[in-house]
């Protein structure tokens, strides 16, 4: 038995949402689309819709996600639901948060369609922001005096997680990798991101609320993070080029295990994972790592299993 989720929209809409669903999470089992174009009938609809029904398990419990509440798509997904008391669930105002939530909380054990409709109407309602009220202040940090810190772990020194992820703050680290580590910080060690207004105002938008930002040349970072300023916090270091945490290690910041996220494909790199492409200069520095001790693993979202890089790298 599992959830099975259906995308309903008037339009192309709901297609739409299942690719960048897609784009975010990887392609999932068990989601399927049903769209209301212009020139059909609520019974065309309704037809389809059962059809797509129908090609779900038995024991399938079936969750609908629509675009308007009282539309067509709403109204027949809903007849379903009244039918089906239990198994079947509808949600509308589908948006990109209540669709990654949807998702993710398929993976959790013995959830019900009716647990994950309660949360991912919440989700959805979070996910709306704006700019026009938004006030995240990048923490504009100077180093102050103090001792390194020495002979120190990374989870004593307030490092909850380290992740190489060129996208930065986006679906993945928003959504999903923040919230289910539990992080009080953001930080983003890059040496040209602090320099660019235009880069930091779109992170400052895109920290959740409640997380504090910083952003941080990775000298500074280095400094501040052996300094212990961040003891006590639960801080999930970002950083765009898998460069910047080899330097960070070779540092003295004792990281002893970091993640692969994103790394986009260019001229030189390899394939490792489909959102992961690496030079042979940084696979054999990775691969060296780990005969150090430093664990190195390649998860795109935190429900992936965990394995280190050269299970990965080795198949």
């Amino acid at each position: 038995m599992g959830i099975g989720i259906i995308l309903a929209s008037h339009g192309e809409f709901a297609s739409g949402m299942k690719q960048t669903g897609d784009v975010i999470m990887g392609t999932q089992d068990k989601v399927e689309v049903c769209l209301l174009m212009p020139e059909e009938s609520p019974e065309q609809f309704r037809s389809r819709l059962e059809a797509i029904v129908a090609a779900f398990e038995k024991e399938d419990e079936l969750l609908f996600l629509v675009d308007l509440w009282g539309g067509t798509p709403f109204n027949q997904a809903n007849q379903l639901v009244q039918q089906h008391a239990g198994k079947m669930e509808i949600v509308s105002g589908l948006n990109v948060p209540m669709l990654i939530q949807a998702y993710s909380e398929r993976f959790i054990p013995n959830n019900s369609v009716t647990k994950i409709a309660t949360i991912i109407s919440a989700e959805g309602k979070d996910g709306i922001r704006s700019s026009a009220n938004q006030n995240v202040l990048v923490n504009q940090e100077k180093i102050t005096g103090g001792e390194l810190m020495k002979d120190k772990k990374m989870s004593q020194l307030g490092i909850l997680h380290v992740r190489l992820d060129e996208r930065l703050i986006h679906g993945q680290v928003a959504t999903l990798w923040l919230g289910n580590l539990g992080a009080t910080r953001v930080m983003i060690v890059d040496d040209n991101v602090v320099y660019d207004p235009i880069a930091k105002a779109s992170l400052q938008t895109a920290v959740p609320g409640g997380i504090k930002l910083s952003i941080l040349k990775t000298d500074t970072a280095s400094t501040r993070l052996k300094q212990g300023v961040y003891q006590g916090q639960k801080v999930m270091v970002i950083a765009k080029e898998v460069q910047t945490i080899f330097d960070l290690i070779e540092s003295g910041v004792p990281i002893e295990r970091f993640n692969l996220g994103n790394a986009s494909s260019k001229e030189g790199t390899v394939q490792i994972k489909k959102s992961l492409f690496l030079t042979e200069a940084v696979i054999s520095k990775l691969l060296d790592y780990e005969k150090q001790g430093v664990f190195v693993t390649a998860q795109m979202v935190p429900m992936e299993e965990e394995k280190s890089f050269s299970q990965i790298y080795g198949k």
